[in-house]
């Protein structure tokens, strides 16, 4: 009688910290967020707290609180989860945030060699995730999360479980080998592609006769000649445009010239008006003073000579 495989993930390293940073795991604890899921004790419930709540993978928010994703993922480790909550989890078609919360756990938990067995099958899944908070968050699919935790020993600033040197050399290879099975497997279709697109073009040039060369070159000859007439034509519609403009300037400097010849004889005119008001007004005073002068000139005379005047 075959036994049942066992149900129970098995996990490595720290049973109470889950192998976190020591500060990211100090907030967690102290986070008030994570003391309201207190009340939430079954593994559902958490998973739609995370499909309400989640909407990126930051672990921090605000300089060292702790997120909503790291806060729930700490939650799933006091809950221990099971292979097959963990499969619901990375497998859930409602929200991509479950999945990666999946994987983080898988990070955080399982032995570094365990890693390929778990995240191979996802490493072309392209559902696109944001893995930081902000005005201008960092996205990344979900395939490149899980590159990114098999390789790296940072996760957005916070530490994650140290990958032993061998191991991590062991991963490096074995993604290096994927990437290139895929490339072999999508490379049949590539050349087969590029085998059609060199046929099409020997046909097309078998397809052209000597003729249609010569009459393909008639055509850029005869551009060419349209070309140069349209030069032409340019610089003569150049020259006529700028003649003309120059004329323009001419006619207009003439008609400067004339009123201001105009204005100069009017106030010239204007000038010798005054002047003869001026003398005919002096020249009538001065009438008017030599008759006075006349006037009493025979005045005088009339008394001298009058009977009257007479001394006798």
């Amino acid at each position: 009688m075959s036994k049942k495989p066992s149900n129970k993930l098995d996990t490595w390293g720290n049973e109470t910290t889950m192998n976190m940073n020591p500060i990211l795991y100090q907030n967690i604890l102290a986070s008030p967020y994570f003391k309201s899921l207190y009340e939430k004790k079954t593994f559902h419930e958490i998973v739609d707290e995370i499909y309400n709540e989640v909407y990126n993978l930051a672990p921090f928010i605000k300089g060292t609180a702790p997120s909503t994703a790291f806060c729930c993922l700490y939650k799933f480790w006091t809950l221990r989860l099971t292979v097959k909550q963990i499969e619901n989890l990375i497998d859930h078609p409602d929200s991509p945030y479950i999945r990666a919360v999946g994987f983080l756990y898988l990070r955080y938990v399982l032995a570094p060699g365990q890693y390929w067995d778990w995240f191979q099958y996802y490493l072309d899944d392209d559902t696109e995730i944001e893995i930081s908070s902000g005005p201008r968050p960092q996205k990344a699919t979900i395939g490149k999360l899980c590159r990114m935790l098999m390789t790296e020993q940072k996760y957005q600033g916070t530490m994650l479980p140290r990958i032993p040197v061998p191991i991590a050399r062991d991963l490096a290879k074995k993604m290096e080998d994927y990437d290139k099975e895929a490339k072999k497997d999508n490379g049949y279709d590539d050349e087969r592609e590029e085998e059609d697109s060199r046929s099409s073009r020997r046909s097309r040039d078998r397809s052209r006769s000597p003729d249609d060369r010569r009459d393909r070159r008639r055509r850029y000859d005869d551009y060419d000649d349209d070309r140069r007439r349209g030069g032409d034509d340019r610089d003569n519609s150049r020259d006529y445009y700028r003649r003309r403009s120059n004329s323009r300037s001419r006619d207009r400097r003439r008609d400067d010239d004339d009123d201001y010849y105009r204005r100069r004889r009017d106030d010239r005119g204007s000038r010798y008006d005054d002047h003869d008001d001026r003398r005919r007004r002096s020249h009538s005073r001065s009438n008017y003073r030599d008759n006075d002068d006349f006037d009493d000139y025979h005045r005088r005379r009339r008394r001298s000579i009058s009977p009257r005047g007479s001394r006798y």
